[in-house]
């Protein structure tokens, strides 16, 4: 007979299995499962085969002739009483998950499965050890909280690099180099070079310089394109005849070709004196540390917050001085990150560290790009500290959910601790398997190694079925 919560099963087993030695069907039971029970009519436990010798220990060896409620955890001893105490039918029989206290470490948890064996009530428990789903649902949560870490930590990183990008006081404008066209243009080229309403944003770069050289442009882009590095041009602008140093450099990003193109600055060119000291007072309020070197390696400037990450009293302590002299170790780190600059344009999340004033070591991630002044180029660094990693909990300790159990210590017994931290790892891993299958309850149930009747048990048991409606439901 099939059932479609099943599957397919034997068609005549009675046939099939009729001239099965009884020697034969134990060895059978024993290899496909890690522990088996045979319970007899009272629910108490009559022998006991398991495939690994060191599953229990030595524990196992007291079982036989004790109940089956006796040699599992309190929490346990009621899912045990309802899994005897059902009656078999055609349905596959209801697995249950049963945790085994252990002498000397933690509870080991089966999940168990019974079946009827005779009609005078004799029952066969079939076991199947779940230490290593336990570690996966936990490595599941872990990934996660990771993922959300690396989501926040992205969207900071793209923050801090628009505000570099803006605050630059050079126009910075990034062309498409297959459509010709600019994609991105910071407050500095905005201002330099709209002009009666001319957006620059979606105009072909050829427009921002006089007819007079734009063949030239062509020729720089081309150059740098071929080079891979910076190239360097004087080109008319639009609407003027002076002509402007113009820096050039190609670079690759998801498959598409970009080009940076960089403005030399005109002294005496008007400013926009709000919008300029807006993004300058931003960059001293960022909670990033910001600091800006020249070709020399020492510090021309720096925010607020890089002299707290530093523990330096004012900025006249730190301008003229040598970023080497607190970045990572003198001469290798920021050599890294400066050849980096010059080969890739950019560096972002270079890992490395901080040395305060008072001796202290702090961990950073360090990203920076070059800025050009003139003909004069400055490197600038975004410093951060680094975001502490998900410390993994030894196997002999209990996972910690983001509430801290530990505040419970004192006020509740440990049982309940641990009763309560284990539904909320269930909880979580239930949730994550859901996120990560869109919503498909077969799929959530095979990754967690439960059936759909327990998953669907688990939901209602949770509370998740409102943020998680059965898409059936839906139709």
């Amino acid at each position: 007979m099939e059932h479609p919560s099943t599957g397919r099963q034997f068609s005549d087993p009675s046939r099939s299995f009729a001239n099965l030695e009884a020697a034969f069907v134990a060895t059978m039971v024993t290899a496909a499962t890690d522990v088996a029970l045979l319970i007899d009519r009272d629910g108490t436990i009559a022998d006991v085969a398991i495939r690994e010798p060191d599953l229990f220990g030595e524990a196992e060896k007291s079982w036989i002739g004790r109940a089956f409620v006796d040699v599992v955890t309190v929490e346990s001893r009621g899912k045990v009483e309802r899994m005897l105490s059902e009656q078999p039918g055609e349905e596959s029989p209801a697995r249950r998950e049963i945790n085994h206290p252990m002498p000397n470490g933690p509870d080991l948890p089966v999940s168990y499965t019974v079946l009827s064996l005779t009609r005078n009530g004799m029952r066969l428990a079939l076991g199947r050890d779940m230490r290593i789903m336990a570690t996966l649902q936990q490595n599941l949560v872990e990934t996660q909280l990771a993922l959300e870490t690396d989501y926040a930590r992205l969207r900071s990183t793209e923050t801090q690099y628009r505000v570099l990008f803006e605050s630059a006081a050079e126009p910075i404008l990034l062309v498409d180099s297959s459509a010709g066209r600019v994609v991105e243009a910071n407050l500095s080229a905005r201002h330099r070079l709209e002009r009666e309403g001319r957006r620059l944003v979606g105009a072909p770069y050829s427009a921002l310089f006089a007819p007079q050289s734009q063949a030239e442009a062509d020729t720089l882009v081309a150059a740098a394109r071929r080079s891979g590095e910076t190239e360097t041009a004087s080109l008319a602008l639009a609407g003027g005849d002076r002509k402007t140093p113009v820096a050039a450099r190609f670079y690759r990003q998801h498959g598409a070709g970009r080009i940076i193109l960089r403005l030399a600055g005109e002294e005496g060119e008007p400013k926009d004196p709000i919008g300029l000291d807006l993004v300058a007072r931003l960059g001293q309020t960022l909670p990033d540390g910001i600091a800006v070197i020249g070709a020399d390696r020492t510090i021309v400037d720096v925010n607020e917050s890089f002299l707290d990450l530093t523990e330096i009293a004012s900025r006249d302590q730190v301008v003229g001085r040598s970023l080497e002299e607190i970045l990572g170790r003198r001469g290798v780190e920021l050599a890294i990150l400066i050849k980096a600059i010059e080969t890739d344009g950019f560096v972002r999340n270079f890992s490395t560290h901080i040395n305060t004033r008072y001796g202290g070591v702090i961990d950073v991630e360090v990203s920076g790009s070059t800025v050009m002044r003139g003909d004069e180029r400055f490197f600038g660094f975004a410093i951060r500290e680094a975001a502490r990693a998900v410390v993994r909990p030894a196997a002999s300790e209990p996972f910690r959910s983001a509430n801290d159990m530990t505040g419970l210590v004192g006020r509740v017994p440990l049982r309940e601790i641990i009763r309560e931290t284990a539904d909320i790892i269930e909880q979580l891993c239930i949730e994550a398997a859901l996120d990560l299958t869109r919503n498909n309850r077969a799929s959530a149930a095979e990754m967690l190694g439960l059936s759909r009747q327990s998953l669907y048990s688990k939901l209602k048991r949770h509370g998740i079925t409102n943020t998680y409606p059965d898409p059936e439901d839906t139709h």
